[in-house]
């Protein structure tokens, strides 16, 4: 027998086995989460599988010469694939598979095919098989792109109306959780980035992708928002992952939130926090980093400056103990120990404690008592900013 007919002999055998070959793929690629945890019917798997053996050996009966029905074949695969949400890395590994199984089954002993006739027709394999994934994967990649622009059109229209100055009714707010295909009762991780950098984290964003989770940005005047539904719940810090999609920017990171419901007010916190942020930083900044920076800039917009709880009440010092109650009060309040803002200033204890009490007989203010402490350190804000980078200097600041 010729090689050519002893290879048609082969080929019209495996066409009989072409269920067998399907089955063996199916116990293979349901290990893939992908597959096996996908909402793919055992049906379309199978099916799929079939068609797509019958098309390769068809076209290795053919020595690749006819692959048209073997490349519309892939095509509508790829496309398929793509709409059903099955990452592409998966379906790449199951179309190696498809080839694992092929030259298992082809250098099967039962077949008695020889070695120099498997040899001769090891290219022609790897092209048939070649020639299927790469239309599968070319189908998928634009059918994903298309996917992908729809998604975007879609979301940004169901975002804008989220953020809308009306808030949505519950029934709007259920059509907007249902289109962003999102977990209403997830946690919820919302940022704000400059523009500028709305780029560099959508590419990170679409790096870090995966099928489970949902990640959506959105401009919004100078700032872009991020949301994104977090992997792991109840935890206050960023994960790693999430740290590394705001590397070496700006980010406004809201506090966690608990429900879709409670991102529009995130979204407000974010964007409050990131206009707070002074020009040129970069890092994860969040409201435990700049509260009291933002209460204390927001209290001066509307004429409630918190300074006027202390500095009008100390115009009756002389201006050497004015500075120095103050810079005592705002290493006070950086530390809240007697001990460390005597070693920081080189003064006494009791020195501490006297002008403590001095400053007390002055405002009314006693830094005891959280309540008053918590009014002078909005008060200083600016004071306490500039001891905490060690120059506790209040040359500058309001004098009384």
């Amino acid at each position: 027998m010729t090689d050519d007919a002893d290879w048609q002999r082969i080929i019209g055998v495996l066409s009989g086995q072409v269920p067998e070959l399907a089955e063996n793929f199916l116990s293979r690629i349901l290990v893939d989460p992908a597959y096996s945890e996908s909402g793919l019917t055992m049906e379309d798997l199978r099916s799929s599988s079939e068609d797509s053996f019958r098309a390769m050996l068809k076209g290795l009966a053919r020595d690749g010469t006819d692959l048209k029905a073997l490349e519309s074949l892939a095509a509508e695969l790829g496309a398929r694939r793509a709409r059903q949400r099955v990452p592409l890395e998966s379906l790449v590994r199951a179309i190696r598979t498809d080839f694992s199984l092929l030259w298992e089954a082809l250098s099967a002993p039962s077949l008695g095919a020889s070695p120099g006739l498997l040899v001769h027709r090891t290219e022609l394999v790897w092209q048939v098989v070649d020639i299927f994934a790469t239309r599968v994967r070319e189908s998928y990649l634009v059918e994903y792109e298309d996917l992908e622009r729809a998604d975007a059109d879609l979301q940004h229209q169901y975002l804008t109306r989220l953020f809308a100055a009306a808030e949505p009714s519950p029934p709007d707010m259920a059509r907007i959780v249902g289109a962003l295909r999102i977990n209403a009762d997830a946690e919820f991780l919302v940022a704000a980035v400059s523009r500028d950098d709305s780029l560099t984290v959508q590419r990170r964003l679409n790096l870090h992708a995966k099928w489970d989770e949902r990640a959506f940005a959105f401009d919004q005047g100078h700032h872009t928002l991020i949301i994104l539904q977090r992997r792991t719940s109840s935890r206050t810090d960023l994960s790693f992952e999430e740290r590394s999609v705001f590397d070496g920017i700006a980010a406004a990171v809201a506090p966690p939130v608990y429900g879709f419901a409670g991102v529009r007010m995130a979204v407000i916190a974010a964007r409050e926090i990131m206009t707070d942020l002074p020009m040129g930083g970069t890092g994860i900044f969040r409201l435990q980093d700049r509260w009291e920076s933002v209460t204390h800039h927001r209290l001066a917009q509307v004429g409630c400056d918190p300074a006027h709880l202390v500095y009008p009440y100390l115009r009756r010092c002389s201006e050497g103990e004015r500075e120095r109650l103050l810079e005592t009060v705002s290493a006070f309040l950086d530390s809240g120990s007697l001990v460390e803002t005597s070693a920081l200033l080189g003064c006494h204890r009791n020195t501490i404690v006297n002008r403590l009490s001095t400053f007390e007989k002055y405002t009314g203010l006693n830094l005891q008592k959280p309540r008053d402490a918590a009014a002078v350190l909005l008060a200083l804000y600016p004071l306490t900013t500039l001891s905490r980078r060690k120059a506790p200097s209040i040359s500058g600041y309001p004098k009384a």
